[in-house]
């Protein structure tokens, strides 16, 4: 599988070496617009030659028409195309922040030639990745600190990751780190030479992957952080036409109709106040010493149309002057401060191995929502896809509702912490508790096939593969007859010794050996020639193809 990312000057390509690790060939298109004309950039790769199918990504800043052109001009030169993603989601899948159950933004830095794109991406437990915002900024004079800058300021993301060549280098991660906005954020720079194709090798692994752009939607099910405790009484700040969100008398938000034109300031309703309240005369309006406020009485009477009031007489009002309009209930009643939420440790954790998943199980305690889950990967080339920690939080109604958290780390040795988090503020008792699995051996599965030359004679060949690279010990092949396949060297004869050896990931090995004439039915089993001290687990493709004759 191949992953393409095609800029606006240069393509990078990708793919998978024998031992599992993504190779990088970045080709100069000579000045040429590949996003505008992805036909030529493709033709300039020599992409497709083989047929191979391809995950291609495209700057966040292209539209859906860019999207359409590279499909088309893909498939023109026979690609076959799986998923077409922005950069940055290719990004984030590298560095790991893409889980199942986890709620969380992120503020994608990718680097190109003289120019930096700040992505903004929200990503929700049920797998959707939201690009929020994309800006770009030029790279010279520190503008592209400063841009940094203000998208941690305005964003306020938990994680940095950052793409591209430029920030191989540690003085330029240094430089981020070292921003009053970076401060208690994490900056993830691993192989950023490598994030964008290396995420798009990952896509096959995320078949419920969905992109979407602009900001989740209010009803998006997860319970909203404590705000204000009246959001429909107070502009966003898209809306609030003047400063500090201080509304003027004469405009206020929710009337439908303007007010007439020769109406007093002084007659304007207040944001809080009733609509069905009939307007006070237009022949005689109160005086500026009985406004009308937000906590006035509805059957209050207008003042006497045939003698008002003198203006140094104020009328008597048994209730207290209601405060000015341009002082909000808002600002004077603040939302109430989220409860800190305090670690402690589950009970009953275990984890249950599924080939190359573990699915982690524990028990919640009462008043805990989520929970924190990490792990440290021992050996991260046996097998699993992201990086070798990781860091996620998991929502308990996704847990329960998938029967727990399943997580794809390989056959490695594996160390789990999960903590619960509890808003509990008598608990006093702070930690996680942790579980080591042991490592698994690595899977080795054969397939023995069996032949006839145009002489007569047949011979039978052995097909040894792994998806991850391990030493093959020796293997003897061997041949039983009768109903029965053997059970061991001693059931059988053995015609072919394979001797030990490396076997790469994606590099079969394949052994041939002459086969004797036999009548009935036959098998032909592989079993290490030293059973007790083997490394590997062999087993067969099929039982049914171990039957040759």
């Amino acid at each position: 599988m191949l992953g393409i990312a095609i800029g606006p000057r240069v393509a990078r390509v990708g793919r998978l070496d024998p031992d599992g690790r993504p190779t990088l060939t970045v080709t100069d298109l000579a000045g040429a617009d590949a996003v505008a004309d992805p036909a030529s950039a493709l033709a300039a790769l020599g992409a497709g030659a083989t047929d191979e199918e391809a995950a291609l990504a495209l700057p966040a800043t292209a539209d859906r028409r860019a999207e359409a052109r590279l499909r088309r001009a893909a498939e023109d030169v026979g690609l076959r195309i799986s998923r077409i993603v922005p950069e940055p989601v290719a990004a984030a899948l590298h560095y790991g922040a893409i889980a199942e159950g986890v709620h969380r933004t992120v503020l994608v830095a990718d680097q190109t030639a003289a120019a930096v794109d700040l992505t903004v991406l929200a990503i929700t437990p049920d797998l959707t990745v939201r690009v929020v915002t994309t800006r770009t900024a030029h790279l010279a004079d520190d503008h592209g600190l400063a841009a940094l800058a203000r998208e941690l300021a305005e964003a306020a993301p938990d994680a940095v990751l950052l793409s591209g060549d430029l920030y191989a280098t540690p003085a330029r991660r240094t430089d981020i780190e070292s921003l009053p906005e970076a401060q208690g954020l994490t900056v993830r720079c691993r192989a950023p030479e490598l994030a964008v194709v290396h995420g798009l090798l990952l896509l096959e692994d995320f078949g419920l992957l969905r992109v979407a752009t602009g900001p989740a939607p209010a009803s998006t099910g997860f319970p909203p952080p404590l705000e204000d405790p009246e959001p429909g009484a107070w502009p966003t700040p898209a809306e609030d036409p003047e400063p500090h969100g201080i509304p003027q008398l004469s405009a206020p938000k929710d009337r439908e109709d303007p007010p007439p034109a020769d109406s007093e300031p002084t007659t304007s309703k207040g944001r809080g106040e009733l609509r069905d309240q009939p307007p006070p005369p237009r022949s005689d309006p109160p005086t500026a010493t009985t406004p009308k406020g937000r906590g006035e009485l509805r059957d209050q009477p207008p003042p006497p149309r045939s003698d008002p009031p003198p203006p140094t007489t104020p009328e008597p009002n048994p209730a207290p002057p209601p405060a000015p309009q341009s002082s909000p209930e808002p600002r004077t009643h603040p939302s109430p401060e989220a409860p800190r939420q305090r670690s402690v440790p589950v009970t009953q954790l275990q984890a249950i191995r599924r080939d190359d998943h573990l699915l982690v199980l524990w028990a919640w305690p009462d008043t805990a929502l989520t929970a924190r889950v990490r792990w440290r990967r021992e050996d991260a080339s046996a097998g699993g896809d992201g990086p070798r920690d990781g860091d996620i939080r998991c929502q308990r109604r996704v847990y329960e509702h998938d029967g727990g958290l399943d997580l794809r780390l390989g056959r490695g040795a594996v160390t789990l912490t999960v903590e619960a988090l509890v808003p509990d503020p008598a608990v006093d008792t702070e930690g996680a508790a942790s579980l080591r699995i042991a490592a698994e051996p690595p899977i080795v599965e054969y397939e023995p096939t069996l032949r006839r030359r145009l002489n007569g004679t047949r011979y039978a060949t052995v097909t040894f593969a792994t998806r991850t690279g391990c030493d093959l010990p020796a293997v003897r092949v061997v041949h039983g007859l009768g109903r029965y396949r053997p059970s061991s060297t001693a059931e059988g004869t053995v015609l072919h010794e394979v001797p030990a050896q490396r076997l790469s990931a994606g590099a079969p090995l394949v052994v041939k050996f002459p086969f004797p004439g036999t009548r009935g039915p036959s098998w032909l089993v592989c079993f290490p020639a030293d059973a007790p001290d083997t490394d590997i687990d062999l087993r067969p493709t099929a039982l049914h193809r171990l039957r040759v004759t």
